[in-house]
């Protein structure tokens, strides 16, 4: 299938941006990191925005986004919804930021943050499962953005605080452990990927007069060890090692500025390579529906 870059970034960027500011919510749950809160707004608003131009580009005209809102239970619709109720409470955030004497906001908003950014997670992943593409069809790629959003989001937040030189207690280990959540994610969705191509051993031909012996899928075309797959698995792989260095070091050294920008780059660009995979992989079993 062909790889739709402005999807590609929409969902990388909007899982950055919903990491970001889910750890904010986490922070603001611990009453630390008020100083960071608003740059790290202002750092989740910009990506959220930039993913939103991006799923623009990728229907040729934005006229053609409202052609999608006929029904509540397309995509296009719930991902929109989510997006919205995300904007509201970052809006209710920064007014909140506003208001307050300590650089704090309530507890409950706080809450509704983190219960928001899964919502608009799960929006993203649920809207590629379609039964027709097996390596899609599957929890784990929704929950790859997930991954994706947990290294992404505390090493942001780690590396602006360490801008402003601001010490976050804990901010090391929540980096570490959204490494290792986005690692077992990342590797769980590409091993479902692989094992989708045993769906098309069964399907070698379709019967059609004019082609009789053209294959509709092979097996041999749909794995991460072939082709354009290949390289996005070891950008992938290098990336996840990329973040447990830069994550184990980062709290070591106690230098974010460094470890925390490199930390995120490399889960952005893992991230990337899963979408990337996702649609190198993306064989389709059309004549079946």
């Amino acid at each position: 299938m062909e790889i739709q870059i402005p999807l590609v970034i929409f969902t990388s960027f909007l899982a950055w941006a919903a990491g970001i500011f889910g750890t904010q919510c986490v922070l603001a749950l611990k009453k630390q990191g008020g100083e960071v809160q608003l740059p790290a707004l202002i750092t989740s608003v910009v990506l959220l925005a930039v993913g939103g131009i991006a799923v623009v580009f990728h229907l040729t005209h934005p006229f053609n986004l409202f052609n999608g809102f006929g029904h509540i239970t397309s995509g296009i619709t719930q991902e929109l919804i989510a997006i919205v109720l995300l904007a509201v409470a970052m809006v209710l955030f920064f007014l909140m930021l506003r208001r307050s004497g300590d650089k704090t906001v309530p507890q409950w908003l706080a809450v509704v943050g983190i219960v928001l950014v899964l919502v608009l997670i799960f929006a993203m992943g649920h809207s590629y499962m379609m039964a027709s593409l097996p390596a899609w069809d599957t929890v784990l790629q929704m929950l790859s953005l997930l991954g994706a959003a947990c290294v992404m989001g505390p090493a942001t937040v780690a590396f602006i605080a360490s801008l402003r030189g601001v010490d976050i207690k804990g901010i090391g280990l929540m980096t570490i452990i959204g490494t290792a959540v986005n690692a077992v994610l990342s590797a769980a969705y590409m091993f479902a990927m692989e094992a989708s191509s045993a769906s098309f051993q069964s399907f070698a031909y379709y019967f059609d007069p004019t082609h009789p012996n053209h294959a509709i899928a092979s097996a041999d075309n749909v794995s991460l060890f072939t082709g354009d797959s290949t390289t996005a698995l070891v950008v992938a792989v290098i990336a996840i090692v990329v973040t447990f260095v830069g994550a184990f070091v980062g709290k070591k050294q106690g230098d974010w500025k460094v470890w925390g920008a490199v930390v995120a780059i490399a889960g952005l660009v893992c991230a990337v390579a899963l979408r990337v995979m996702m649609y190198t992989m993306g064989e389709t079993l059309f004549m079946l529906y």
